[in-house]
């Protein structure tokens, strides 16, 4: 990438240069940058990536907040990007409340970050929403606020 960069100020300055510059010697260098630049392909770059992955909600809401909102955009992005593959989101509660109760809930919440998704211009065939309810009953106290979340795979 130096090279093309190098090479494209050194043509800069011949063009800038070329009244005062004998013509044949700017079309003598001429052919050699363009060679330079066609024999040097520029090497594909590949960038990764850490997105957060979970979507956090409020005690007993299913409500995105705006900072829940920032973060799906940012997979957005990443989602468009890459527009081919499944993405699953899984719906958690913490551990208080009924099982059913809980269960409901947290398709609640999938299905809000489903939607919202799909809003955006995800393909829904590559969105699949589920319930994970209370999740590991071993998490029990440990913090109940990002037990109340939904968490995006893909």
């Amino acid at each position: 990438m130096r090279i093309i960069i190098s090479l494209s100020l050194a043509a800069i300055v011949l063009s800038g240069c070329q009244s005062q510059a004998n013509f044949k010697s700017a079309n003598v260098i001429k052919p050699h940058l363009d060679a330079a630049i066609i024999d040097e392909a520029p090497a594909e770059e590949t960038v990764e990536v850490t997105l957060q992955p979970f979507v956090y909600f409020d005690f007993n809401s299913d409500v995105l907040s705006e900072e829940s909102k920032q973060v799906l955009d940012t997979h957005i992005n990443a989602m468009k990007a890459v527009d081919s593959g499944q993405i699953v989101l899984q719906g958690h509660t913490d551990q208080v409340g009924g099982e059913e109760f809980n269960h409901n809930l947290a398709k609640r919440r999938a299905n809000a970050v489903y939607v919202y998704l799909a809003n955006a211009g995800i393909n829904q065939e590559r969105l699949t929403a589920t319930s994970m309810g209370k999740g590991d009953p071993n998490r029990k106290g440990i913090n109940p606020s990002t037990d109340r979340h939904v968490k995006l795979i893909y």
